[in-house]
């Protein structure tokens, strides 16, 4: 009697082993599914990152983060990578068809100039140098922006050697057409030109490129001959090809990082699929057994007949459920430590790319900014102006309110800059740039227009208010000690200024108080005209 007593107490010992073993494997369930949701937000974190690559791949991502926002079955996540995994790879073989046709079209211009009659010796040795070593193809197409940068320049001189024809020998003794030296500010030119120079003036490179087109646009400010202001506007362009490449080789880099943590992210993914189909498989089977094992046991307490055999049955019977239980949780701390591995590395992963995420941000906020500040006097530009004036007369039509806008034209500022020099005429701008804005400081937004001309826009100043406002500020700047070459020399400025009205846009607004700027100057200049 005892002994069956004894067993059914080791029976109850065993059922609370078991229960605990049961609530260690839901333990270990719940913290599978978390670690799985952690997965889950990093690979969405991940897609959008891609986004903007290509319109196809941006719909298959994003079904791929609907769907496992949905918890969808693993089988079709799995078929969602597969097909994601192949339109990267059809984008790798674009990629190296584009390659092909671009060194195809550059040996095939290289050659066609080479076929050209009356090329330089030089210029012929050195294009013949420049295709034999082009002949092999690229790894990139990043890498032909500088072939086609200098082969553009072999171009560029075999038109200026048809300009200028031999000097000496029998042909000199023909009449040679004339070189066309004129200056670029001819009447004919003057539109094209002033439209190329006011574009480039409101370019912004980074700080690596930004003194080179700098010192090129003050010498567009000069009266060249129409030769020199070509080799000016290569330089330009050769500015920004060397631009676009440097943010080509930056994204070039973030990707390639991404596509290797992409194809980290697949494998863990097919991995985690794989162990988890695996250890649910196993985990049923170890369960069942366990319930067989003590089924059996109960069997063996009630039918028993003698308690010698019991206590036999029965330590067998403990035996292998305690071997079964080991098993149980040797496989589970296996499989938490499989688990805690992938997503250590994972988590490595994802911190080195969110810090280059990072990275990549910033280089984009820094350009978004700088393409809204003028370089030189660190203002806001034209382009934020336009958008800044557009989003307050939008305002306005909502809800009236006192705006008022306001151009500030420096008065004979051309003669600085021809006595003076550039330079000095640069100091100018920034001096009056810095006045403005402590003058003003948060009471309207300031730009500058472009050359000597600045725009400010009030809010919630009446007629009175602003004038006197406006008069204090043009005292203020024809009092500022200029001094060039150990001259003094006064700056005045003459202003236009107008409120909004109710039927006005940006462009009426902008006419009349250009219109007020102009009656300024013709009034005698250094004087605020207001336009009712």
């Amino acid at each position: 009697m005892n002994n069956k007593v004894e067993s059914k107490e080791q029976v109850k010992v065993l059922k609370n082993k078991l229960e605990l073993a049961i609530n260690s494997r839901s333990l270990l369930e719940t913290d599978f599914k978390a670690q799985m949701s952690m997965l889950v937000h990093f690979i969405g974190k991940l897609s959008q990152v891609c986004k903007g690559i290509d319109l196809e791949l941006d719909n298959k991502l994003a079904n791929f983060r609907v769907m496992l926002n949905k918890s969808a079955p693993l089988s079709e996540i799995e078929k969602q990578v597969e097909t994601i995994a192949k339109l990267l790879q059809k984008h790798s073989k674009l990629n190296e068809i584009q390659i092909k046709q671009m060194h195809e079209q550059f040996i095939s211009s290289g050659q066609s100039l080479q076929k050209a009659k009356g090329l330089p010796d030089k210029l012929r040795r050195d294009l013949r140098a420049l295709l034999t070593d082009s002949k092999e193809s690229k790894d990139a197409l990043i890498q032909y922006v500088p072939l086609l940068s200098t082969l553009l320049e072999f171009y560029d001189l075999a038109l200026k050697s048809k300009e200028y024809p031999p000097t000496n020998g029998l042909l000199n003794q023909i009449k040679q057409p004339v070189v066309d030296n004129s200056s670029a500010k001819d009447e004919e030119l003057n539109p094209v030109i002033k439209k190329l120079i006011k574009l480039i003036g409101r370019l912004e490179l980074s700080n690596g490129h930004d003194n080179k087109l700098n010192a090129i646009k003050l010498r567009l400010d000069e009266d060249l001959p129409i030769t020199d202001l070509l080799d000016n506007f290569v330089g330009v362009f050769n500015l920004i090809i060397a631009e676009f490449q440097q943010e080509r080789e930056t994204a070039k880099t973030f990707l390639s990082t991404l596509s290797d943590t992409l194809s980290t992210v697949q494998t863990a993914v097919n991995n985690t699929i794989s162990v988890t189909k695996s250890s649910q498989e196993k985990h049923a089977k170890l369960n069942n057994q366990l319930n067989k094992q003590i089924h059996d046991m109960a069997n063996v307490v009630e039918k028993a007949t003698s308690l010698a055999r019991v206590k036999v049955d029965i330590n067998e019977k403990l035996q292998n459920i305690a071997s079964t239980i080991r098993l149980k949780n040797s496989f589970e701390q296996q499989q938490q430590n499989e688990i805690e591995n992938q997503l250590i590395a994972m988590k490595e992963k994802v911190e080195s790319l969110e810090d280059q995420g990072k990275v990549f941000k910033k280089r984009i906020e820094d350009q978004r900014v700088k393409s809204l500040q003028d370089a030189l006097t660190k203002l806001a530009n034209r382009g934020a102006f336009d958008d800044y004036f557009a989003k307050q007369i939008v305002r306005f039509h909502f809800s009236p309110f006192e705006l008022s806008l306001v151009v500030l034209d420096l008065d004979n500022f051309k003669k600085i800059n021809d006595t003076y020099g550039h330079t000095a005429g640069d100091k100018t701008l920034q001096v009056i740039a810095n006045t403005l804005t402590k003058e003003i400081k948060d009471d309207g937004f300031i730009a500058r227009y472009g050359g000597e001309e600045f725009v400010l826009i009030f809010s919630d100043l009446d007629k009175t208010a602003l004038l006197a406002k406006l008069n204090r500020l043009r005292s203020k700047i024809a009092r500022l000690p200029f001094k060039f070459k150990n001259t003094s020399v006064s700056i005045t400025a003459s202003l236009g200024v107008c409120h909004i009205r109710e039927n006005d846009n940006v462009h009426v607004a902008f006419e009349r108080a250009d219109t007020a700027l102009y009656e300024a100057k013709s009034e005698g200049k250094n004087r605020v005209i207001y336009a009712d």
